[in-house]
């Protein structure tokens, strides 16, 4: 049984033209065609034979190449199964028998070398890992389904048959090699997979459950609690399919609403602009300024498509184009020759020591656009982003019917009811609406089926017409529809949706959209390359103006001109938004802001297309600050940080301002107007300690509410005068994240706001920190 609305169609069945096959051609003569010159592990045989001793390249802090100890000796077949898996692809799509020969002997050597037991991937090194067979499964399987070889399948039948539930549950990131055995059961109906499959992931949950500061396991219990979590990114991108693909093969529905919750509250928290989870490497809020790895987009993209077949919600679809669109172009340069292990949507610098995410901070060249980085995954996984996206841009039903899911220029040749035909798919999408099919049938026949396509929620309109005809029918934004026609060869469906300029405000900032498109003011630049040759290291430098503001409200007008789309929007030059912070990071989006001259017209240009770029404008308006008097705290008190932060209650959270401060003791902030808590009692671990701001407001209107502007680590319950007015949920970072904000009406006089801030779990790549930071202002 197969619970899924949608399913992938053949690898062989997609075919590319246009756009789409110029982006694919491009990265084919980037590194693509030349990835030997990326260094170790891609200049070894790879895993046809393997890499040899295993070295880091270098070490993030020291940049100095050391022995990697046995345990993690697994890495470059990781790093190496990342580039194999894309280039297997994009030799499918391009029809290049170099790359699909390359992968061939990768893999054969791979099934030529299984243990006594049939498993695979331990002919390399004595790490037990079998992590990297997660990622090189992939591949296989593309491999297998574009061959048809048998030999391929049965040696994984054998390899999954023969691999224990233990294995498959208890190892560093095992768990995400349930989704090539969940697709061998697909392919062998063989139950005692499936079953299998279940105790791994439930003998998983058991064991990972209990451990709260593991990074890297995605457990049941953590996913589907409805709750804040901070776990490495790209593990939670390659674990969050499993309970999906469960659903997919069992029809428990329990794995996919879990799924779903775990999902939703991830972008809740860490979404950032382009669609994608913060990841640097763990998730780290919704901060413009915060990264995302290109890892995570890859996997993350990839995730999305097996919630999207299992659900058949328009949704998945969307992020997932909006995510490839923007993100993937805007994280490498535009001939493909380097890419940026992080990127961000405000970036304004990208040298070697620019990286300003808390995580190793001006201590890695995370941000700079290079062939190879200190840590290899990146570079291996950028290879595979654009051609997995592709490869599922039809989907089909279950009657085998067609779904455009994802729009590009190309051709899809399908099979239905046992007549052959093919689908042309002409657009300029994304940087036109406009998506006209053409069906092509065998010589004199005509073919009775339903054709299913995407509606994206953005669209303000749908328009359709049937060979010139318009139709007459709703047009739902945001889902799928379906068209029961009987097609003749020469057939043409027109879909003409309407996409509008629209301004996204978050906080303090906002960001312009149209479209499926995310655009950003160019950033004037240099760049200068650290070598001879086309794949070296290069280093961007500002050129030009970015302190802009722009106001709530402000209307986008779209336009096309000799460098392609621009909306212009007017902005103001603003103060504390000039320079670079310390001469060498992006500056922070500045909470208080003056208009420093007169409105320009300014062009912003899609995101993808600007290697330096403002995407998130601070908001051009005054803001009437609304003075801290006092700060104080109250002694420690004990915190577990396994139950909720509101159960734990040590003082009394609603009595007057006077009973509250005579149990308190004044604090020194920072330079940064950041109240350490850490500072102030020394080292602790698991506690929380009350903490009161006092704040003065010479208004008495009733309509006039205070914003909180609040950052806390880890986390915090939030009171003003004795009511609840908001919860920070831990774990955050209070120093480097941008605060969170909570409105609420005032008094005349003093206000008192406190904090019951907690100091618990500190994820690995978390500074560790214990205090807040508070600004208080008016907005009418």
């Amino acid at each position: 049984m197969y619970y899924g609305i949608f399913k992938e169609a053949e690898p062989q069945r997609i075919g590319t033209a246009g756009t789409m096959e110029m982006w694919l051609q491009r990265q084919n003569r980037g590194i693509s065609s030349r990835y030997k010159e990326q260094g170790y592990p891609f200049d070894t045989p790879m895993w046809n034979g393997g890499v040899g001793k295993v070295i880091l390249a270098s070490t993030v802090c020291h940049d100095k190449s050391v022995e990697t100890p046995l345990q993690e000796s697994w890495w470059p077949y990781e790093q190496s199964a990342y580039l194999l898996d894309g280039l297997v692809r994009l030799g499918i799509l391009l029809s290049d028998e170099e790359k699909l020969e390359l992968f061939r002997k990768n893999l054969q050597y791979l099934l030529e070398h299984p243990d006594e037991k049939g498993v695979l991937g331990y002919c390399y090194n004595d790490s037990p890992s079998q992590w990297p067979m997660a990622v090189f499964f992939r591949g296989a399987y593309i491999y297998y389904r574009y061959t048809g070889d048998r030999k391929i399948l049965d040696a994984l039948y054998r390899h999954f048959s023969a691999i224990s539930v233990e294995t498959l549950s208890e190892g560093f990131r095992h768990i995400n090699n349930l989704e090539g055995l969940l697709k061998i059961y697909e392919e062998t109906k063989d139950e005692s997979l499936l079953e299998k499959a279940v105790k791994a992931y439930v003998h998983h949950n058991e064991r990972n459950s209990v451990r709260t500061d593991d990074e890297f396991e995605l457990h049941w219990n953590r996913l589907s609690s409805g709750k804040n979590f901070v776990i490495h990114g790209v593990s939670f991108s390659e674990s969050v399919k499993i309970p999906v693909m469960l659903y997919l093969y069992t029809g428990d529905k329990k794995y996919l609403d879990g799924a779903e919750k775990g999902l939703a509250k991830v972008l809740e928290l860490h979404e950032q602009i382009p669609g994608l989870p913060s990841s640097n490497e763990d998730f780290a809020g919704k901060d413009p300024l915060q990264g995302y790895e290109t890892c995570l987009l890859t996997d993350f993209v990839w995730a999305l498509g097996y919630f999207l077949q299992a659900t058949g919600k328009a949704e998945y679809a969307d992020r997932m184009e909006k995510i490839i669109y923007n993100a993937l172009p805007g994280s490498v340069w535009e001939d493909f020759s380097s890419m940026q292990y992080m990127s961000s949507p405000n970036q304004v610098i990208a040298s070697e020591i620019s990286h300003h995410s808390f995580f190793f901070r001006g201590m890695a060249n995370f941000r700079q656009y290079r062939p190879d980085h200190s840590a290899q995954c990146c570079p291996g996984n950028v290879h595979r982003a654009l051609p997995s996206f592709v490869l599922r841009s039809w989907l089909k039903k279950e009657d085998d019917s067609p779904v455009a899911a994802l729009y590009m220029p190309g051709t899809f040749r399908g099979e239905y009811e046992g007549s052959s035909y093919t689908i042309k798919e002409d657009t300029l999408y994304p940087e036109e609406e406009t998506v006209t099919f053409t069906f092509v049938m065998e010589e004199g026949k005509t073919l009775s089926m339903p054709f299913t396509f995407r509606i994206p929620a953005w669209s303000r309109g749908t328009e359709v017409w049937y060979n010139g005809v318009k139709t007459e029918e709703d047009f739902r934004s945001g889902s799928f529809h379906t068209l029961n026609r009987e097609w003749k060869n020469g057939d043409t469906l027109k879909i003409s949706f309407t996409a509008v300029p629209e301004q996204k405000k978050d906080r303090y900032w906002s960001h312009f959209e149209r479209g499926v498109l995310i655009y950003s003011l160019p950033v004037a630049f240099t760049d200068r390359k650290t070598g001879e040759g086309m794949i070296v290291p290069r280093e961007v430098f500002p050129a030009g103006k970015w302190n802009y503001g722009i106001s709530p409200g402000t209307e986008g007008y779209s336009g096309k001109d000799e460098n392609g789309l621009y909306l212009e929007v007017e902005a103001f030059p603003v103060s504390g938004f000039d320079y670079l912070e310390q001469g060498r990071y992006t500056p922070q989006i500045p909470l208080f802001c003056e208009r420093t001259g007169e409105a320009e017209k300014i062009k912003l240009r899609p995101y993808g297309k600007n290697p330096l770029r403002i995407t998130a404008f601070p908001d051009a308006v005054k803001r009437k600050v609304l003075p801290v008097y006092q700060v104080l705290t109250s002694c420690t008190y004990p915190y577990d940080f396994r139950k909720d932060l509101s159960e734990q209650k040590f003082l009394p959270e609603y009595l007057s301002e006077n009973e509250n401060l005579s149990m308190a003791e004044e604090m020194q902030q920072d330079a940064s107007s950041y109240y350490s808590l850490l500072a102030h009692f020394g080292q602790k671990k698991d506690v929380l300690a009350y903490m009161y701001f006092r704040f003065w407001n010479d208004e008495n209107d009733p309509e006039e509410e205070a914003v909180l502007a609040v950052s806390a680590s880890d986390g915090a319950e939030i009171f003003v005068n004795g009511e609840k007015v908001g919860m920070i949920e831990p774990p955050s970072d209070g120093e480097f994240m941008a605060p969170e904000f909570f409105r609420t009406p005032l008094k005349k006089g003093y206000n008192l706001l406190m904090l019951k801030v907690c100091e618990g779990m500190t994820p690995f790549q978390y500074r560790k920190a214990w205090g807040a930071r508070v600004n208080v202002f008016a907005e009418k």
